[in-house]
């Protein structure tokens, strides 16, 4: 598994230091919203000489370790927030009630599961949502051209950019393909304006 950069959250000061150890046992790198024993507000982002890390080197994927059921999140988790809106996979560590990331994580899990292939298979994944606008462009421009080929669109996050890959289209014609790219390339950015670059390839 390539290095990935992983922005670790946690519910309670400590929840994710062995997470963390962990990860960097693995070789991934760990970025923070909130520094070790520092209080919750303000983050990085805000204080004085420190950065908000999702502005810095590109974020594969974030995980929050969750020591209690709660409803809501706590000012350190404030930083899934902020990486939901980016579209970076989350991985949710802890009880699997109350969870206020439901239906937003990609994948929930417990503390005692391997956090570490769950990252890794998180950060892999297809994006849903992005797939899914992905999917319906192509779709969109196949019927048009009365075309009754099905393709599989997958849309994966790749050191902050985006690749939509398109397989099982060699039967296209290069100009079907051309407008596919561009109304998939315009569906996902439509969606996602904070990734650096889109990049569309047929397999």
């Amino acid at each position: 598994m390539e290095k990935l950069n992983v922005l670790v959250l946690e519910s309670d000061t400590g929840a994710a230091d062995v997470a963390q150890t962990s990860l960097v046992e693995a070789g991934h790198s760990v970025v923070r919203c909130h520094e070790s024993n520092h209080a919750a507000f303000p983050c990085n982002g805000l204080s004085d000489g420190g950065g908000c890390p999702l502005e810095g080197t590109p974020v594969d994927v974030a995980l929050d370790v969750r020591l209690h059921a709660r409803t809501h999140p706590t000012a350190t988790e404030d930083g899934a927030v902020c990486a939901l809106r980016q579209h970076v996979p989350l991985v949710v560590a802890g009880p699997d009630v109350l969870n206020p990331f439901d239906g937003f994580a990609t994948e929930n899990i417990d503390r005692d599961d391997d956090i570490v292939a769950t990252v890794e298979r998180a950060a892999r994944s297809p994006l849903r949502r992005h797939t899914e606008a992905a999917a319906r462009a192509m779709r969109e421009v196949l019927d048009a051209r009365e075309l009754s080929v099905a393709p599989r669109v997958a849309v994966y996050r790749r050191q902050g950019s985006l690749i939509v890959e398109v397989a099982g289209g060699e039967s296209l014609d290069r100009g079907t393909k051309d407008m596919a790219a561009v109304r998939m390339h315009a569906a996902v950015r439509g969606l996602d304006s904070h990734a650096k670059g889109i990049d569309v390839a047929f397999v």
